[in-house]
């Protein structure tokens, strides 16, 4: 890319000017150099074919994957094992999917932020990429959790049913109907008295 010494105005509302100032200031940039930076990283997405929004996005999703304690794995790896070790040693592996999802649901109800219920079915939908139905909803004091997927095998449909089923128990909600079958999932789940 050729550079020029010619410079040319760009306005910016004064808001986004002073807080674009204050944080060149602090990476030690100029605001001119702050602002040919992020010209630079908008062209560069452009020219990869999206936006420099979508990267944002795309990064906070990924952020969002790692402070959720997920993990980006193969997919055929993630089956093949949950297989052998269903296989291999299935009760334990059942109470081992089911005390992860116990853990996730509690780590989603200490954060405080948000309703947790509504942050983990979010999260669990845009995570779950293999996964082309998934629905996790709340109404009143009822639950009813949706999972369609062909690629799913007999044994992970079972495994993911279990970590579904201990996010259910982190949120107090006991199981009331149940149906699975490869690659289907649908539970309905009610509140438990205290």
């Amino acid at each position: 890319m050729t550079t020029s010494g010619r410079r040319k105005m760009l306005a910016a509302r004064e808001d986004l000017a002073d807080k674009a100032g204050a944080i060149a200031s602090t990476k030690g940039f100029t605001a001119f150099a702050m602002l040919n930076n992020l010209l630079e990283l908008t062209i560069s997405a452009e020219a990869m074919g999206f936006s420099l929004e979508e990267a944002v996005d795309n990064y906070k999703f990924i952020k969002a994957v790692r402070n959720a304690s997920f993990t980006l794995v193969l997919e055929s790896l993630l089956y093949d094992t949950a297989e052998i070790a269903y296989q291999k040693a299935k009760d334990k592996t059942m109470t081992t999917w089911f005390d992860a999802g116990v853990w996730i649901g509690k780590q989603y109800i200490s954060r405080g932020k948000e309703d947790p219920f509504t942050a983990i079915g979010r999260d669990l939908k845009a995570f779950i990429w293999n996964a082309p139905e998934f629905t996790m909803e709340k109404r009143n004091n009822e639950v009813s959790i949706r999972v369609l997927s062909p690629r799913f095998s007999e044994s992970y449909t079972l495994l993911f049913t279990r970590f579904l089923e201990g996010i259910l128990e982190a949120f107090s909600y006991g199981v009331t109907y149940k149906e699975v079958g490869r690659g289907n999932i649908r539970l309905e789940a009610a509140k438990k008295d205290s």
